[in-house]
Order: C-alpha cells, then structure tokens, then sequence
C-alpha cells in the first residue's frame, strides 16, 4: 500500500474526520483501535516498533490520580499488597518511551490504558475500505 519512496501525509474518513497519523518513514501501515474507536494509523518496520508509536503519539494521558496512585505504591513495603498495587496500576497505566506535549503546554510520561482492550494490527485495503477512511500517500 505504502512504498519505502512515498511518505504517509495523512488520513481521513470518507466524510472528512481526519485519523491521527505517525509516518516512521519504512515499513507496513498499522492501525491502532480502542473501545473507543481508531486511535491511529502508523508506519512502521515491526509491530513491535508501530506499538511503541502508539503509546507514544495516540495513547490519551494518565489523569493526576496516576501519579498519585505511583506514589503511593512506592512507599509501601515490599510484599503481597504491594505487588498487588502494582500489579492494578500496571494494568491501568503504562509508561511512554518519548513524554508527549499537550495541547495545553503540560507533560505526559504515563498513559492510560483501554481496559475494554486494543488492537494493533496491519492496514489491508479492504480494511480501509470497510472503515471508510482514505489515505494521503506522496511521493518523496
């Protein structure tokens, strides 16, 4: 669908919304869907690395009770409660390899996860096709 001489410019549905797009200039396109919807469509080598992106770029911000709730955990002794802690948070909440600024001019190292579940998988065109969205594809 995607050339290594082309560039991923953008994207949007058919009626115009657009998508959120991350081009890490070689590879597949992968798309990233929540409960909620599509998050985002990334290029990206492996989905390993088109994840990453994910978290990164598309993943919404942890509200303050996060921050919080780790602080909490860390001044807890080691032991069950505090693995179970962690573990609760962990599944709430993960950690951005790049902090993401927000359109506010604030931070944001840790996100929230989906706890309804996600999906990252490869962008087909009958993918495409299904969900109404169009792509802007240019040549370098």
């Amino acid at each position: 669908m995607i050339t290594d001489e082309q560039t991923l410019n953008g994207a949007k549905f058919k009626h115009g919304t657009p998508v959120p797009v991350y081009d890490d200039g070689y590879g597949p396109l992968w798309i990233h869907r929540d409960s909620l919807g599509i998050s985002g469509i990334v290029r990206a080598r492996t989905w390993e690395d088109a994840y990453a992106i994910c978290e990164d770029e598309f993943f919404p911000p942890a509200d303050d009770e996060a921050g919080e709730e780790m602080e909490k955990i860390e001044s807890m002794e080691d032991g069950p409660d505090k693995q179970h802690a962690q573990a609760c948070f962990d599944e709430s909440y993960g950690f951005r390899g790049n902090t993401l600024r927000m359109p506010d001019g604030t931070s944001s190292s840790i996100y929230a996860r989906d706890l309804n579940g996600d999906i990252l998988e490869r962008l087909t065109p009958s993918t495409l096709d299904a969900l109404g969205i169009v792509l802007d594809i240019r040549n370098a």
